[in-house]
This record gives structure tokens, C-alpha cells and sequence, in this order.
């Protein structure tokens, strides 16, 4: 019987189990056999399930697009924010301690302790009043992506929070 052509078996055989280290291989009588053993280090490692360098599946378009609802959410909350910025001065007191837990960063521009001129105070002042909720939502949609959806939102509390505090330091003396 013949497996490659022209070499009989019991030659195929004699080659692949090896002749002992430095003897002549009969088909080519030139070289010689290696004559070390290879370490177990080069030699290929079974693939583990679960490692950390495999690669994540892509998503789809539409699984990219609702990663973004915090953002969303943002926007909208900003909407319905600024209508309530504008009725909360009218309430008194009361209603001015509402507005500063609600926009406490577009309040805190406003404070003469930062040094910003009236005008420029109040154009950032405007700008934060549209934007504090949104670049909390973009914040939240960037950071769920490695975080759940309960520390990130511990993470937005926090971030707002600290802004209230500072406010509330700066405002009362």
C-alpha cells in the first residue's frame, strides 16, 4: 500500500514516528533531525472560553441607537426643566431652594465668588440652564457601556449633588 506517491508505507511511518535524534533522514540524507526536545512552552496552548481579549460581537444599528436613551431622556427632561425654572422663582423661598436643587450648576455660574463678569455669568448661566440635563444623559450613556445602570446613576446623583453643595456654600456665607 502507498499513501504518497512513490514512498511506501513503512517509510511514511518511519519518518513520522521519528528516527532517534541525529541520525540521517533517508530522504534527505543531508540534513539531520533536530536534536533537541521543544520546551512545553512553545508549544500550542488550548484555547480558554472566557478570556478576556476575545472579541465582543458587533452590534447592529439599531442596538447602537438605543445605547444612547439616556441622552434622550436628557433632552427631555430639559424640556419640562426649563418650564419649571421659570415658575419656581414665583413660588418664594421656597421655590428658589427648588430651583437650585433643579439647575444647581446654572446657578452656581451666577455666583460673584467665581469672579465672571455679569454678562459672560449670564450667558453660561444660559447655556447650563439648556444643557446641565443633557450632558448629564450623555454622561450616563457613555459610562453605561462599562457600568451598570444603577452605579451610573449613583455616579449622576453625585455629580449633581456636589454641584447643590457648592452652591449651597457659595450662597450662604
Amino acid at each position: 500500500m502507498r499513501l504518497f506517491r512513490g514512498l511506501p508505507s513503512s517509510d511514511v511511518i518511519r519518518k513520522v514516528r521519528g528516527l532517534g535524534g541525529g541520525q540521517v533522514c533517508t530522504t534527505f540524507p543531508h540534513t539531520r533531525r533536530y536534536s533537541r526536545i521543544m520546551s512545553s512552552q512553545t508549544l500550542a496552548r488550548p484555547k480558554r472560553s472566557g478570556t478576556s481579549n476575545r472579541k465582543r460581537k458587533t452590534a447592529g444599528a439599531g442596538a447602537r441607537w438605543v445605547s444612547w436613551w439616556p441622552l434622550l431622556a436628557g433632552i427631555a427632561i430639559t424640556f419640562a426643566a426649563v418650564k419649571m425654572a421659570e415658575i419656581l422663582p414665583l413660588m418664594g423661598a421656597g421655590g428658589l431652594l427648588r430651583l437650585q436643587l433643579l439647575y444647581p450648576y446654572a446657578l452656581l455660574l451666577k455666583q460673584p465668588q467665581l469672579g465672571l463678569s455679569e454678562p459672560v455669568s449670564n450667558n453660561w448661566s444660559q447655556i447650563m440652564l439648556y444643557s446641565q440635563w443633557a450632558l448629564y444623559g450623555l454622561y450616563a450613556s457613555v459610562v453605561m457601556r462599562w457600568k451598570s445602570l444603577w452605579v451610573t446613576f449613583m455616579q449622576v446623583a453625585a455629580i449633581h449633588l456636589l454641584g447643590f453643595g457648592a452652591l449651597w456654600i457659595l450662597a450662604h456665607p
